[in-house]
């Protein structure tokens, strides 16, 4: 058994959604498909709230019609039956403007008005698939992530309990496999133990396959996503970037606890603990080339260079370097060194291969670009 999970980033057009449905039917392997909400649906959720929030309740309202649009071309684009999914998108309609009224009036928001709303995304999400399964010929059954995944009060930021999800997969999940191949659930969301709507943060829905991968033992957890595994960089900020075929679940905790996009920082806890590889897979070349994250350490670690917006506000970024390779942290030192006026800071931590930069983004680019060639030059890799 594998668990795939399938985001955004590939549910967003209509090749993506094929590409989906060719590595469903590729699998020879009983699968639970975690899905997302599509494309930066979740993101619109939150900006309609913040406008009835300001009481702009006319422009929230337009962004649900635009979100209900959106999902309603979809289905045209894909010859799904927009009829079949009607239903769902009048009630996810109704529930987001009702909500949308009341956060106007009161000009508040709780933190569990905020998972109910944000939920609906994932509602949608796994309606959709399970019509475009139908109509690739995919045999399906649905599971209810909010029975499944049970999480803490946390709203927004819910952890799931180990224990009471370990039951209810043994309770209710195991022994729909005698009857079922697929399965479908929704990442991102799950409900305390009172049966509240919890989300558990934004790219969640990785640890919602890790989650279940592990406690389940399958043979793998697949991340599917729209780039060919973790790079030495992100193929954005560098073209030249270089494959990461393999780390270890160690090196991958770093990423994830760094601000790795790939990697939600909860997510290699348990299949460390269970021992179950995780890898991170191209949607759009499914046979080409991954990253593998297992227990086996490496002798080197690779160059990575993560790189998150810290205050977007002021222009200012945060860089992440993870190397070892000793010409780098040379030309880092004295890179830095030249750039006083620019107010970079530079933090080196107790493990000798991680620093991190505050730096203006503008001059992001320039610093990667620099350092990537001494990646290139040596032809570092992972594998």
């Amino acid at each position: 058994m594998i668990v795939l999970k399938f985001g955004g980033a590939v549910l967003n057009e209509q090749i993506g959604f094929l590409s989906m449905v060719d590595i469903v039917k590729q699998s020879t392997d009983k699968c639970i498909i975690v899905i997302s909400a599509f494309s930066d649906i979740t993101r619109s959720l939150d900006s309609s709230m913040q406008l009835a929030l300001k009481g702009n309740i006319d422009s929230a309202m337009n962004i649900i019609e635009d979100v209900m649009t959106y999902h309603r071309n979809l289905a045209t684009s894909l010859s799904i039956s927009a009829t079949v999914l009607e239903n769902c998108f009048l009630q996810v309609d109704s529930l987001l403007k009702r909500l949308l009224k009341g956060i106007s009036l009161t000009r508040e928001i709780s933190a569990k008005t905020r998972d109910l709303f944000l939920s609906q995304g994932e509602e949608i999400a796994v309606a959709f698939i399970k019509e475009l399964f139908i109509s690739k010929n995919i045999e399906s059954h649905v599971l209810d992530a909010r029975k499944i995944i049970v999480t803490d009060n946390i709203h927004g930021h819910a952890k799931p309990i180990e224990y009471h999800i370990q039951y209810r997969l043994q309770e209710d999940v195991i022994p729909l496999f005698e009857q079922h191949n697929v399965m479908i659930i929704a990442g991102f969301i799950g409900s305390n133990e009172h049966g509240e709507t919890t989300t558990m943060g934004y790219e969640s829905s990785n640890l919602t396959a890790s989650v279940l991968g592990s406690i389940l033992h399958a043979d793998e957890i697949q991340i599917w996503t729209d780039v060919a595994g973790i790079r030495s960089v992100d193929p954005k900020l560098c073209a030249n970037n270089i494959p990461i075929r393999k780390i270890s679940f160690n090196l991958a905790n770093i990423l994830a606890n760094n601000g790795s996009k790939l990697l939600h920082h909860w997510m290699i806890d348990l299949p460390k603990k269970y021992n179950i590889p995780v890898s991170i897979r191209n949607a759009y070349d499914s046979n080409g080339e991954y990253t593998l994250i297992n227990d086996e350490e490496t002798s080197t670690i690779p160059t990575i260079f993560i790189v998150i917006d810290s205050k977007p506000l002021h222009s200012q970024a945060l860089l992440t370097i993870i190397t070892t390779n000793s010409d780098i942290i040379h030309s880092l030192y004295k890179y830095c060194a030249s750039k006083v006026n620019h107010q970079i800071q530079l933090s080196t931590f107790i493990t000798p291969y991680l620093h991190t930069l505050s730096l203006n983004d503008s001059l992001v680019q320039d610093i990667i670009e620099r350092l990537h060639n001494f990646i290139e030059d040596k032809h570092e890799t992972s594998s």
